[in-house]
């Protein structure tokens, strides 16, 4: 039996019946489809697909996913199963410019894309989601804090209507009920689907993974480090524990980076010595623990090359380290485990494993955390004597491996001429490769996540074979046992969630999405250029501009920010970039540029919290130099000073003055390469704020007063002195620069 469907190819899709169902379900409601790697997921958002192009032909379809390797790989599937003409679908990465995106956009009918470039294009307006039927999330987890989906999922949802549905697959929602109500709220999920491999009408689709736990012991010299390394750690743990800061006596890597966050909260506002001190010490116990970690999980030679690292860092919490004489001798026994080429027993177990598995045409994937592990790896199974093992490495993309590069390695790797595939993180998210036989993890991981998603890589078309390799009495064994309490922990808030929906899979309480501010009547337009680097006052700017008649132009500004008319520029800054910007030098020069730039530069510092002003956070500097930064911002270059204490505030800020200069004052908007005068009453305005003594705010009462030019010069030393502000030594200097005869030379 094949699915029959106007839009789909003839015997090309086998049908199921779990599928069906979904795809009925699903098709007009924004949903969550959780359903274990390999059964088809994809198969669910083609089916949704074809429904939505049946119905509004003239609408447009967007698929999202991660990665381009993922986003090549979901058009493929779309060229291969849809009876669709392949001239109307696009792939779209960063690789392609903004101008050719913008050409797509219009042309294509089907367009599949990583998030970040349609967040950026939503941001600059060159994409119109109004004209999508369907959006589908893939690896939809990833829809979480700052991350693009987020962000899509609201300007998608802005204007809701009947044509419109949101569709979310995923195999792994998180462990906890927080994390999935989250992804449910972010993407404004308003119906659910959830299958587990237990459930009857997907267990005969599913094939039995043999899971073998594979336990290491390391040698003499590597467990002598060890022991070292976890004195090291010893010292620094009493020293907290004597000062109450922590009770554990093995603190995890999770609860040093809490106390940390507590710590530099301290320091905010009180510069007790001591909290500096201990700040110290909990970021040598970080980096320490990372070092046992990698000798003990990845071997001597990655060890080796993070000590060589920490040699040549200066801070406090290396210098705590370095002092140290266990280190120093836990340092040159992983010397000599290097020079004698002892690699940890990990790697001749992975030869084992793969001399006897992989034969007769089968596949594996090996997966690590780490690119020198991977390194590592290739490099020992390219000298392994076995011509039937030929490996080749999967990595994320750095200098030497672009995306094109991975696209090509996956399919000479579905061809057959590697069978081997050396894969960091980049290779557990959604990859069709369906004949892999054997899996192996070099290290378990701590997030469940990504321990379904690797595990999900073999046992999909026959028994797949899963080896976790794990060093006695070390982090793998802890990592390893997280992992299943998180996973069990995911399956009982699926569970509790289905609570929420009634008994068709519908969402009981309505979720609205978030509030967005409301400043400006339908009738009233402005316009906010924003420079490119701004990412995320633009995303929130972006998000309130259809509520808000905004339009957001996006450009990459040599001077300001932000432009709201031809005379407001606005520089905008955190408090940690403020501070660091006054350490560098580089605050005045971007101060003189605004101000020579725009006749009313502004200066916003974002992240003022309450009644507190503590523009020194997390860093020593001087009082007295933070305090004359911004007196002389106010006085000598004569910029006034928002304070915000978040983005949201910031943007009403934008927002109100883009609405003074544009709606109240009906100025222009546009980009000042250097100053711009663009009228007769700015030239006055700059004439007599060139008087001695005499701000901007000054000339603009003098002229409002005396109307021009010529009556300020002319009137009498009374009557400038009645003007506010001015007084008797300004209205003095006026008539005297206003009343000297230049000498000839």
């Amino acid at each position: 039996m094949y699915f029959n469907h106007p839009i789909l190819k003839k015997n090309k899709i086998e049908e199921r019946t779990y599928q069906k169902n979904i795809i009925n379900a699903c098709k007009n409601k924004n949903s969550l489809v959780v359903l274990p790697t390999g059964i088809g997921k994809t198969i669910i958002a083609i089916g949704i697909i074809a429904d939505k192009l049946q119905r509004y032909p003239k609408k447009k379809i967007l698929i999202l996913a991660p990665t381009k390797p993922l986003a090549d790989q979901h058009k493929k599937s779309i060229e291969n199963l849809l009876e669709y003409n392949i001239d109307k679908i696009c792939l779209l990465t960063g690789m392609v410019s903004p101008e050719k995106r913008k050409q797509l956009y219009e042309l294509k009918q089907i367009v599949i894309a990583t998030p970040q470039v349609i967040q950026n294009d939503l941001i600059k307006s060159i994409i119109n989601i109004e004209e999508y039927s369907v959006v589908v999330f893939d690896e939809a987890h990833r829809a979480s804090g700052n991350y693009a989906y987020t962000f899509i999922a609201k300007k998608y949802l802005l204007k809701n209507n009947e044509e419109k549905v949101l569709l979310a697959l995923t195999a792994s929602p998180g462990s906890s009920s927080e994390k999935i109500n989250e992804l449910c709220a972010n993407l404004f999920i308003e119906h659910i689907e959830i299958k587990k491999e237990t459930d009857a009408e997907v267990k005969q689709y599913i094939q039995k993974i043999e899971k073998e736990w594979v336990i290491v012991e390391l040698s003499s010299q590597y467990k002598t480090a060890f022991s070292l390394l976890e004195k090291v750690k010893e010292k620094s743990i009493k020293q907290l524990q004597k000062a109450k800061i922590i009770f554990h006596s093995k603190p995890s890597k999770t609860q040093l980076l809490m106390l940390q966050k507590e710590m530099m909260g301290k320091i905010k506002y009180d510069k007790n010595p001591m909290y500096f001190n201990y700040v110290s010490i909990i970021a040598s116990l970080i980096k320490i623990s990372y070092l046992v970690e990698l000798l003990t999980t990845q071997g001597a030679f990655q060890a080796k090359q993070y000590t060589d690292k920490l040699k040549v860092e200066q801070s406090k919490a290396v210098k705590i380290i370095l002092n140290n004489s266990d280190f120093s001798k836990a340092a040159i026994h992983i010397t000599k485990l290097v020079e004698h080429d002892e690699k940890h027993p990990k790697i001749e177990k992975i030869k084992e494993i793969l001399r006897k598995n992989i034969v007769q045409n089968k596949k594996a994937i090996i997966f690590t955390q780490y690119v020198n592990t991977v390194d590592q790896i290739y490099e020992e199974l390219i000298s392994e004597s076995s011509k039937e093992i030929r490996p080749v490495k999967f990595i994320g993309q750095r200098a030497s491996n672009t995306q094109k590069q991975q696209i090509e390695i996956l399919n000479k790797f579905r061809a057959d001429e590697y069978n081997v595939l050396v894969s960091t993180s980049v290779g557990e998210e959604g990859l069709d490769i369906p004949k892999v036989d054997t899996v192996i993890f070099y290290e378990p991981i701590p997030s469940e996540i990504r321990t379904i998603q690797r595990r999900g890589r073999t046992g999909r078309q026959s028994i797949g074979k899963l080896f976790i390799l794990m060093t006695k009495a070390t982090i793998d064994e802890a990592y390893f046992w997280s992992s299943k309490a998180k996973e069990k922990k995911m399956h009982k808030a699926l569970k509790e969630l289905k609570t929420a929906f009634d008994s068709k899979g519908v969402l009981k309480e309505e979720r609205k999405p978030h509030n967005v501010l409301d400043y400006l009547s339908e009738t009233e337009k402005i316009t906010i250029i924003s420079d490119i680097r701004e990412v995320e006052v633009n995303k929130k700017l972006s998000e309130l501009s259809t509520n808000n008649n905004i339009f957001l132009d996006v450009q990459q500004l040599k001077v300001a920010d932000f432009i709201l008319s031809d005379r407001l520029g606005v520089e905008r800054k955190t408090q940690e970039d403020f501070i660091n910007s006054l350490i560098d030098r580089r605050l005045f020069e971007q101060l003189s540029s605004l101000s020579a730039s725009f006749l009313r530069p502004l200066l916003i510092i974002e992240g003022v919290e309450g009644s507190g002003f503590d523009l020194k956070y997390g860093r020593n500097i001087n009082d007295s130099a933070v305090i004359g930064a911004i007196n002389s911002i106010l006085i000598d270059f004569r910029i006034p000073v928002y304070l915000t204490k978040d983005i949201d505030h910031t943007c009403e800020i934008l927002i109100n003055l883009a609405k003074r200069e544009q709606l109240d004052k009906k100025r222009l908007v546009q980009i000042c390469a250097n100053k711009k005068v663009q009228g007769p009453e700015e030239i006055q305005e700059r004439i007599i704020g060139s008087f001695p003594r005499i701000n901007r705010s000054l000339s603009i009462k003098l002229l409002e007063k005396f109307k021009s030019i010529k009556n300020i010069v002319n009137a009498s030393l009374d009557d400038l002195i009645k003007v506010e502000g001015i007084g008797t030594l300004r209205a003095k200097k006026i008539k005297e620069v206003s009343d000297i005869e230049r000498k000839n030379n």
